[in-house]
């Protein structure tokens, strides 16, 4: 039986019940809250009225300990019913707003460890039964699930625990379910991953251990440093429960010492966040998190940690088309990062300061701040990549492809981009197939469309299903660099799958 929203019901009228129909309906009258069985016959008639929830239809299968139907009392057999909709009921009553908000619960989801979730629900009085009627679980399988015998990967599955339950899609790393979009009488207390304007708050008020500090601090490292091979949306649930810890820990008592390292791994958290929902495509809440980790590093004093926050929103800007917002946002990141940061960070900001200000057509300053960067790598040598300073070679020789095309000089932008490909780790999908259509711009540049062409469906094929904002606005500006061949073939096949890259970052 299909859910079809969160104010119908059914009527089930003159449903067939037949002997070889293994089919169960999945709920009961509303104020029974039980199964609809239906007589031992082979065929009978039935006019019931049947609670919505979600779709609870048990699979063909075989009854236990008698090999025909799905599990049932004995003899019992389940109805096929025909529905039309009469009638209203609540919706799915939402979990209570402490479990929502225990930590213990945010990480579960985070982590879609889907046994933990049910556990927590047992605890605020949700049994299995009604696990199973909400979730459209059979009760045998939501056992399984909650004493940690069974995992749950399908997302069809995930989304229904989701609208059952009435966690908010976030919660999941999915995307806003239907019945958050439309406010009603049934809306519930604030979500369990803060709102930046919550922790905001929280920070304008003033002792975890030095252990727990550095053990979230390395978390937080790790995620960084593996956020170029992995899909944005695999990393914003972790992200999102380092988010929850520290803004817990913030909102206690601490001392000067312990807030201080707090506020800077709230900037780091904020300005991963910030990057990950811009290469999802949501650039309001890149922007608010942004804005979340400046607040951070000014209160932490950091002004290496301020420009790094700089520099990853510069990127975002430079990605969207908006060069001269990233020069200004790197010509102040350089200026802070010479007073503090690592010089494996100095070559970062001004690798990027110079691509920027390449863009606008300043090539004195662009090649002065590629040989700054190039000096400071030199010297870096001694410094672990790793966590935030992750800036390398092959890294170098894709922003000063990316330099010298914006300059003109395509013949040495071609050889370093094409140095930086075959060097990147080929685990950085998104690195890679961002480069690799830069490199097609060069040689459409260059005057060879047919491998301009056949170098741009290459990125594409590289990126595969993990499409990124970055990508998507990349490939846009090199299909409207083609208008002049715009009629020929290879273009318009190219132009597809160009739009297919959209609809995919949008059902990411």
């Amino acid at each position: 039986m299909r859910d079809d929203g969160p104010t119908q019901a059914w009527q089930v009228r003159n449903a067939d019940v037949a002997s070889r129909d293994k089919i169960a309906v999945v709920t009961a009258a509303h104020d029974a809250r039980k199964p609809v069985l239906l007589g031992t016959g082979e065929r009978r008639r039935c006019s019931a009225v049947v609670d919505h929830g979600p779709s609870i239809g048990i699979p063909r299968g075989r009854r236990q300990g008698h090999g025909e139907y799905p599990p049932c009392s004995a003899g019992r057999y389940y109805a096929r019913a025909t529905i039309d909709p009469g009638g209203t009921v609540p919706a799915p009553e939402p979990l209570p707003a402490h479990v929502l908000a225990d930590p213990a619960f945010v990480s579960a989801c985070a982590h879609r460890e889907i046994g933990s979730v049910f556990q927590l629900a047992r605890r605020a009085g949700i049994g299995p039964a009604q696990l199973a009627r909400r979730t459209g679980l059979s009760i045998s399988r939501v056992t399984e699930i909650t004493s940690g015998g069974r995992t749950v990967s399908s997302m069809d599955v995930i989304e229904r625990i989701a609208d059952g339950l009435r966690i908010p899609g976030r919660m999941l790393g999915l995307a806003d379910r239907p019945w958050e979009q439309t406010p009603g009488p049934f809306a519930f207390g604030p979500a369990a991953v803060p709102e930046t304007w919550e922790v905001l708050d929280m920070m304008s008020r003033s002792t975890a251990s030095d252990s727990a500090l550095t053990h979230l601090e390395a978390a937080v490292a790790d995620v960084a440093y593996r956020y170029p091979s992995t899909p944005p949306a695999e990393s914003v649930p972790a992200l999102q429960r380092q988010l929850v810890g520290v803004h817990a820990m913030l909102d206690r008592p601490q001392s000067i010492a312990a807030r201080r390292r707090g506020v800077r791994i709230l900037a780091a958290v904020a300005g991963l966040l910030g990057l990950a929902h811009h290469d999802l495509g949501d650039r309001g809440r890149s922007e608010a998190h942004f804005h979340l980790g400046a607040v951070a590093a000014g209160e932490g004093e950091a002004d290496d940690l301020t420009a790094w926050l700089l520099t990853m929103q510069s990127i975002v800007e430079y990605t969207a088309g908006r060069r001269d917002t990233a020069a200004v946002l790197l010509d102040q990141a350089d200026a802070l990062a010479a007073t503090a940061a690592p010089r494996r960070r100095r070559a970062w900001v001004a690798a990027n300061r110079a691509r920027a200000v390449a863009a606008g057509g300043d090539r004195p300053t662009a090649l002065a701040a590629l040989d700054q960067a190039a000096h400071h790598l030199d010297l870096s040598e001694d410094e672990v990549v790793g966590g935030l300073d992750f800036f390398t070679a092959p890294r170098l020789d894709g922003i000063a492809g990316e330099t010298y095309a914006h300059l003109g000089e395509h013949d040495a932008a071609g050889r370093l981009l094409e140095a930086a490909i075959s060097a990147r780790a080929v685990a950085d999908v998104k690195g890679r197939s961002v480069l690799t259509l830069d490199l097609a711009e060069v040689r459409l540049a260059q005057g060879d469309l047919d491998a301009a062409l056949g170098t741009a469906h290459a990125a594409l094929d590289l990126a595969g299903t993990a499409m990124v904002q970055p990508l998507v606005l990349r490939a846009r500006a090199f299909q409207q660099a083609l208008a002049p061949w715009a009629a020929e073939r290879p273009v318009r096949e190219l132009a597809v799958r160009v739009r297919e890259s959209s609809h995919q970052l949008a059902r990411a």
